[in-house]
């Protein structure tokens, strides 16, 4: 069997702070299928599967995978987009948004995100760079903020907070979920984590 295997697609979309990921792509296992998955700060809400029952081995076969994978994903993202202001009200994200503005608000911070406990990615509707830079987003990067919050060798553990000089970042856990704050390399760290604390103490 033809182990074609097409580009999947992955489209975001925000209202009021928070983020909806709908991710769409082609499997093999356990049987051939089309699915979509449509997630709220890292909660599934809704999983789409189109079973895919025709061969997969010729290149008219492969463009016919493609092309519905494409115009399955395209109706979904359609649809969060119009139910979007339904789908967050209430939600727990328009919490983390309020904290990474204000973390986003400290002197010498350059950039924040919220990384939850299944490893997606909250950040500044409005900042110039949404997504963290040369990071991998995953579940094992939560691990690893998890690691870094109690001791590490890269940097300074102090009291439950990663503080990272030498990759200008800062690593706090609230509940479940690790916020990430980078600064500017010529600021003290040590500042910017007081007032990171301050934020974090009256929430």
């Amino acid at each position: 069997m033809n182990k074609f295997l097409p580009a999947g697609r992955l489209s975001k979309v925000t209202e009021d702070g928070v983020l909806l990921q709908i991710q769409t792509e082609f499997s093999w296992h356990p049987n051939p299928r089309v699915a979509t998955t449509v997630c709220l700060d890292g909660v599934v809400l809704h999983k789409i599967q189109k079973d895919w029952e025709a061969a997969v081995e010729t290149e008219p076969q492969q463009r016919a995978v493609e092309n519905f994978l494409n115009r399955q994903h395209d109706e979904i993202v359609s649809v969060i987009k119009a139910r979007k202001a339904e789908l967050v009200k209430g939600h727990r994200s328009k919490d983390i948004a309020a904290i990474l503005d204000q973390l986003f608000g400290i002197h010498g911070v350059t950039a924040t995100w919220c990384l939850n406990n299944v490893g997606l990615v909250s950040a500044l509707s409005n900042s110039d760079d949404p997504e963290p830079r040369n990071y991998d987003l995953s579940r094992s990067l939560t691990s690893l903020c998890g690691f870094l919050c109690s001791a590490t060798t890269l940097g300074e553990a102090v009291e439950g907070a990663a503080v990272l000089d030498d990759y200008s970042l800062i690593i706090v856990r609230k509940d479940s979920d690790y916020f990430v704050v980078e600064f500017d390399p010529s600021v003290d760290s040590s500042g910017i984590l007081k007032r990171v604390r301050a934020i974090m103490g009256n929430i």
